[in-house]
Parts: structure tokens; sequence; C-alpha cells
């Protein structure tokens, strides 16, 4: 090119360069901007990028013509040469002028850009953010109890059953509400196995006199009877029917079929009938068939449903009839593990983990005739409540005949699930949760949660429209079909296992969030207890002065003189299940609660038509300020979480839990670990488990020291103490219940595991597979498992450790 030489004419003026004068060290083609103007390429614009711009700069139009051609026949002078503007100290001085306004726009341009961009997190604090008690003053001074109450009689005014068009339309109306209260709102579908009665052919049982029917009872109620609300039923019953005679097995608990054992009661081909109460269900049902019952027949007994001086208008009607579901496990159940998706691989029915005797429930009324065939052995006087009997005597030939017409249809269940992306760790969720369907009106279950849920949301939104967004991210979740085993966010939890897994910080849960009003009560993750108790202390209790902790210590104080108070461990009976048993999130379910000395596991008119709007408001919390409450400690627990710099986690409280489970283990059967030859291999986690304690000594210790403002660092720490309960996953389940995978907090294989202020407790003090081994024991007299559960156990422990470590 060098040869070429460009001309072009310029205000009179011939202006000539030769292609070595077009260097690009000289010259950047002009490039149009949007506004028209012309812009620089290269350098300039390199500049502006590194600044954050999109900007480009301009250049003036006279600065493109360098070199001028007298055309009068002087020779041309080239730029740069004499006399030029851009030489010597002058030049020098005017470039290093025009760098530095370049620059200096450049920085102008980047920050308002950057300010821009970032407004919102830097209105939240910044990469800095942390928990902010006014902040948490600000959402408890918003929570209100009307706005509680009008949510409250709202959600309980009809029955809203999964699978109903009552609850699908509750989804749209919460929809449409966390929509407007600025939360990015969708609805995920799945499609699930439920159980029905029939309406055509309502389940009914007989009192037989040989093959003579002597009465009908069909089970009801009188409310059901003139409304909306399904007959009482126990869903998934095995349909059919059987017929024989009669035999009471208290409560159904394990201990009770082993005491009919040992006294030679045979169970064979019978109809059972057991009490409502101290075990779940699906245990008294599983037990039953296990013993060879044909069916098992439920109902309250006075004792605990009408106990001696309570409020009669607060305890259970002579008619009322509880609902429920009777399986033994949570989630759809035919994709056991998988998402009820449509298209999803099914199992058949035939092979799902579903009930193979007929249950039914029955009213206090009807209990009192069906009980009235016995007449044979004296029942032991602490069995002793509406009967005085077990059996019948060999001339007695009355007999039972149970007929059961349920029905299995595929539904639709739908989640409403809302989001708040977190300013500066968007990719951390707090998760909080309430089912919405309720058997009947759900005045107490769900609907008090699902009350504190929505109220919850709304005073979030507030917090949002000042500018305020979370550190963490946060998702709102009305769960669907969680009356049929926890269905709705268990589906949810499979669907997204691995973002749960990983991204997870904890999950906070709301079933009956007001049962009662004797005191403020939790079950939590070890993780979580004490964040819990300290969100305790910010909120005053509706009984007076004092925080609803101080109260809290009183009522359920954590041991004898204890200043701290209790916080049990969770089971697996409610939407925290699969969070916490599958993908080892972190959980906690909170609640005002009963007072225990009325020896209730639930409250009086739990599943029947009595738990309405009404109930609550004249029986339980009249001006709704336990919802409040409830709504306060759950709210700055929430911010706790989402918040806070450094993770509220107690590993300290971890630690303990281990080293109780030990304890009481080697309590209980260290005699028979030194016969069988297994001390010593006890003895490892024994080891394991004081190793872990200092390790979560030294993590919790190092978190103190973290430099707050390094958010390597930061997330360093909170990842690792995030973690404690998913290293304690095993992927075949506690022994070999796939849904139970949590070696340490999942619900024992047998039931009743202690009587705690004469309720018996779904989980045990100790190792939930060892105990069930040990169990196994007695009745099988291998100890395989056993020693397959230490091991299990001190490996688990140990490698937490070896984590912490790092």
């Amino acid at each position: 090119m060098r040869g070429y030489v460009r001309t072009w004419r310029a205000k009179g003026v011939v202006c000539i360069h030769t292609a070595s004068e077009f260097s690009t060290t000289d010259y950047q083609r002009p490039k149009k901007s949007i506004s028209g103007r012309e812009t620089i390429m290269a350098g300039d614009e390199e500049s502006g990028n590194q600044a954050g711009s999109t900007q480009a700069y301009s250049r003036w139009q006279s600065d493109l013509d360098s070199v001028s051609v007298n055309t009068e026949g002087q020779a041309p002078r080239v730029a740069g040469g004499e006399g030029s503007w851009q030489t010597g100290v002058k030049g020098i001085v005017i470039k290093i002028l025009i760098i530095i306004l370049i620059f200096m726009f450049g920085l102008v341009i980047g920050y308002v850009i950057r300010r821009e961009v970032h407004k919102k997190i830097s209105s939240s604090g910044g990469i800095s953010q942390d928990y902010d008690e006014k902040i948490a003053g600000q959402l408890l001074q918003e929570v209100s109890v009307e706005e509680l109450e009008d949510q409250l009689r709202h959600f309980s005014t009809a029955p809203h059953l999964a699978g109903m068009q009552e609850v699908g339309i509750m989804a749209e109306e919460i929809t449409s509400q966390w929509q407007s209260w600025g939360l990015n709102t969708t609805v995920r579908s799945y499609y699930a196995l439920l159980s029905y009665p029939d309406l055509t052919n309502p389940n009914k049982v007989f009192l037989m006199s040989g093959d003579s029917v002597t009465e009908t009872i069909t089970p009801d109620d009188a409310q059901s009877a003139r409304d909306s609300t399904v007959p009482p039923y126990a869903a998934y019953s095995k349909s059919g029917m059987a017929m024989g005679k009669l035999v009471y097995v208290n409560f159904g608990r394990g201990e009770d079929f082993h005491f009919l054992e040992s006294q030679g009661v045979n169970l064979t081909g019978r109809i059972a009938i057991a009490r409502l109460g101290q075990v779940y269900v699906g245990d008294k049902v599983r037990h039953a068939e296990m013993a060879g019952a044909a069916a098992l027949l439920l109902y309250p007994d006075p004792a605990q449903y009408q106990p001696a001086g309570a409020d009669r208008g607060w305890t259970l009607p002579e008619d009322g009839v509880f609902r429920g579901d009777v399986r033994i496990t949570y989630g759809d159940p035919l994709t056991p593990g998988y998402p009820a998706l449509e298209g999803m691989f099914r199992l058949s029915e035939s092979e799902a983990d579903l009930p193979g005797i007929l249950v039914q429930p029955i009213s206090i009324a009807d209990a009192r005739k069906v009980l009235g065939i016995l007449d044979g052995t004296t029942a032991p006087s602490d069995w002793q409540g509406m009967t005085q009997q077990i059996d019948q005597r060999e001339d007695n030939n009355r007999q039972v005949r149970v007929q059961v017409n349920n029905k299995l249809l595929n539904k639709q269940i739908k989640n409403v699930i809302a989001s708040i992306s977190g300013a500066v760790e968007p990719d951390r969720y707090v998760v909080v949760g309430n089912h919405r369907d309720a058997w009947t009106y759900g005045g107490v279950e769900p609907s008090t949660g699902t009350a504190c849920l929505m109220e919850l949301t709304r005073t979030v939104g507030l917090l949002l429209k000042k500018n305020w967004r979370p550190r963490r991210s946060i998702i709102f979740a009305s769960w669907d079909g969680g009356e049929f085993g926890q269905i709705g966010s268990t589906e949810w939890v499979e669907e997204n296992i691995k973002e749960m897994g990983e991204k997870a910080v904890a999950y906070l849960n709301l079933d009956g969030a007001v049962i009662g009003n004797f005191s403020f009560y939790a079950e939590a993750s070890p993780l979580l207890q004490k964040v819990v108790q300290d969100a305790s202390k910010t909120v005053r209790d509706p009984h007076g002065v004092f925080s609803v902790y101080n109260e809290w210590v009183e009522k359920f104080p954590a041991g004898p003189n204890a200043q701290t108070p209790k916080v049990d461990l969770l089971g697996a009976g409610s939407d925290y299940a699969a969070f916490l048993l599958q993908a080892g999130v972190p959980s906690l379910d909170l609640q005002y609660t009963l007072d225990p000395g009325f020896n209730l596991s639930f409250y009086p008119v739990y599943h029947t038509v009595y738990d309405t709007f009404y109930y609550v408001k004249n029986f339980i919390d009249p001006d709704l300020s336990y919802h409040r409450a409830v709504t306060q400690v759950l709210g700055n627990t929430l911010l706790r979480l989402s918040d806070s710099t450094l993770l509220p986690f107690s590993l300290g409280g971890y630690a303990m839990m281990i080293e109780d489970f030990t304890n009481a283990a080697e309590a209980s059967y260290k005699n028979k670990f030194k016969q069988q030859g297994l001390e010593l291999q006890f003895s490892k986690v024994k080891l394991a488990a004081e190793g872990f304690a200092l390790a979560a000594a030294v993590v919790e210790e190092n978190a103190g020291k973290t430099d707050l403002g390094n958010p390597l660092e930061v997330r360093r720490v909170n990842d690792k103490m995030m973690q404690v309960d998913r290293l304690f996953l095993t992927p075949g389940g506690v022994l070999g219940k796939p849904l139970y995978k949590h070696l340490l907090l999942s619900p024992s294989k047998n039931d009743c595991l202690q009587l705690e202020e004469g309720v018996c407790q779904y989980r045990g003090k100790t190792f939930p597979g060892l105990f069930g081994a040990m169990r196994e024991v007695e009745s099988t007299g291998s100890w395989a498992n056993v020693e397959k559960q230490i091991s299990i156990i001190s490996i688990a422990i140990q490698s937490a450790t070896e984590f912490l470590k790092k």
C-alpha cells in the first residue's frame, strides 16, 4: 500500500495522506453512534468500557484533518512538523490534558452507571449487609391482628380438600395477593394418587348377631351431613368387606400388640379397635396388619378428647369423627423419590406402599355401641377407658362387619411458589412454607398457619416497597396435598433435590400454628435451635409483659433449673419431612401449643368438621394475639437467616445432640454390647462423637474471627455450617427406608420410643437406626443389623468431623 495516495477536499483545501501515514496508531475510522455523532473506537472506547460505561466518546470534526496542502503550489506540510500545535512542550501538555479529561469523564460515567446498577444492593447495605434490628423492628410493628383475622376467616370459610375445586381457587387467590405485594409468583402442578370416600356408597360398620345385622352404623357427624365436607374416612385404606370378632388394642402401639401376644390373644382375622392418640395412625394400622387383623376401627376416647375440667366447647362433641391419611410414609404413593410430574413413570397401585387392611374411624357415640360387645379378658388398668375388656368370650357369637368403599384417583395438586431474589447471595435460599389444604374447614390446622404465612408475606412486601431486599433469596410456598402425606412439599423437593441440597439454607414450617394458648413451642434441627430462641426474645408474649422467650422457658424448660427453653427434635409429620430427611436442609416448625397436662397428642377437634374459624375465635385465640406472636417470631427468625452475614447456626447444639445420643445408647445397651463383643466397636462411636465436638467448637470459634468484609471467606464459613445436616444423609435410607435418609434425625422404624408427659414421641433419644436394630433383635435374635448400624454411625461422624476440620 505504499504507493497508495488518498485525497479529499475540505473547505477549499486539498488534503492528502499516503498509505504510510495511515497507521492504526494515528487514525481510527470514524464510527457513527446512535446519536449520529462520530465516535472513536479502540483506545478511547476501551477506556469507557473499563469504567463500566456503554456510552462512546465524540471527537470534534475539525480534528479529522491533520494534513493540509496549499492549492497555490506550496509544498505540503506534514502534521507534527514545525509550527504544528501538536509539537513541542505545548503539544505534549495538550495531549496530557486531553488524556486526563477523557479519563476523568470515563470515571464519572462509570460511577453513575455503577450507582444505578447497584442501587438496590446499596440501599440494603451492600456486600456487608447484615441482620438489622431496625428493619426487624419495622417488620414486627407491621404484623396486624386485623389482617390475620381476615386471612383466617377467609381460608377457613369453606371445606377445601386437596384435589377439589376450592383448594385450586385458593391457589389463584394466593397467587394474586403475593404478586400484588411485589413477590415473583408461579404455580407448580403435580399429579398424585389421592384417596376419597365414595359419596354414593358410604362406608359402614355393622354389628352382627350370628348372620343377622343388629345395628348399622354410618360413620358421620351432624355437620358433614348438612354441608359439602367429605364424610369421615381413612385415606388410602384398603377397600372391601371384613367380618370377625372384636379385639381392643388400646392405642395400637407396638408394645400394646406385644402385650396381647404375651397374653395369647390372637388377632388373625379379627376386627381390631384402637383409640386415637399417642402414636401416628399409620403405625396403628401397620401394627394391626402385622398382627393379622382384617380391619381396624379408630375412635377418640373421652379421657383424651373430653378431658375433665376443660371448656365443653373446646372438647370434641360425641358425634365428632376423625379423618386422615393412614400410610406410614409420605409423598405421592406412585412416584416415591421422584416428582409426580405428568408423564413420569409410576408404580402400579398394587406395588405402592399402601395399607393392606380396612380402616375406618368412628365417633365416641358409635364407639360405645361397638365396644359394648366386649365381655372377655379384663384389660390392664392403664388400658381402661370406654371399656374394661379386651376381647369376647368364646360363647359370644356377636361380630363386627366393616365395609369400606374408598376410591383411588389421580388428581392435580397446585403449589404456589413466590420468591424474592437476594441482593448479595441470590444463590442461597431460605424457604418458608405451609400447606393450605384441609380435611374439612381447617380452622386450626392448617389455616392458623396459612393466615400467619399470608401476613408474613404481606409485611415482607411492605419492606420491599421501602427498598429493602434480603441478603439471601427468600422462597414462600403454599403447599397442596399436605393432608395426604405432605405430597405437595415432597414432590417439589424431589423435583428440586439438587438445588435444595446445594443452596437451601433452611426451611421454616407452619402447620397448625396456633393449636393452643399455653405456650410457644418449637421443634427444630439442632442448627436452628438457638436462632429461634434468639428470635423469641424480640417478641412480647401475649400473656403479659415478658417476652415469648421468658414464657417459653417457664413452661417448657430444657431441663431442671434450666435457663433456656426446650426445643425438641423434628419427626416426619409435616411439610419439613422431605427438606430435612431427603435433602438435609435444616428445618424448623413452630406454634403456640396446648397444656401438656391434658395428655393430648392434638387439639380435641383435630381433623373433624368442628375445626372451624368459630372454634379458633371462641376457644383458642379470640383476639388473634397468639397468631401475631407466632408470625413475629417466624418473621424475626427469617430475617436472621436471610440477612445475617454469618449464618446464625449452632454447631454446639449439633455436637450436644450426638453426645446425648451416644450416652443414651451406652446407658441402654452397654451390657448387651459387652455380651455380644460389640463394646470395642461402639467405643469408636464415642471417640468419633468427642472428635466432632472438638471440631465443631473450633469452627464456631474461628467463625467469630471471620473477616466480614471478605465475601469468599464468609461464603466458606457459611457453607461449612450449612452442609452439616447433609453430611448425615445415607443414600439407602435408615434401615432400608429410602425416604428417611438422615442417620440422626429420621424417625425410628419403631414407634413410641419413649413417653414424655404422657405423650408417645415419634423419635427416640438415640440413633434411630441403632434403636430400630436393637428392637429387631427382640423379634429375630439377629445382631447383624446392630453391628452394621454401629459401623455406619461411627464412620458418618468421623467423616463429618474431617469435613469440619478442612
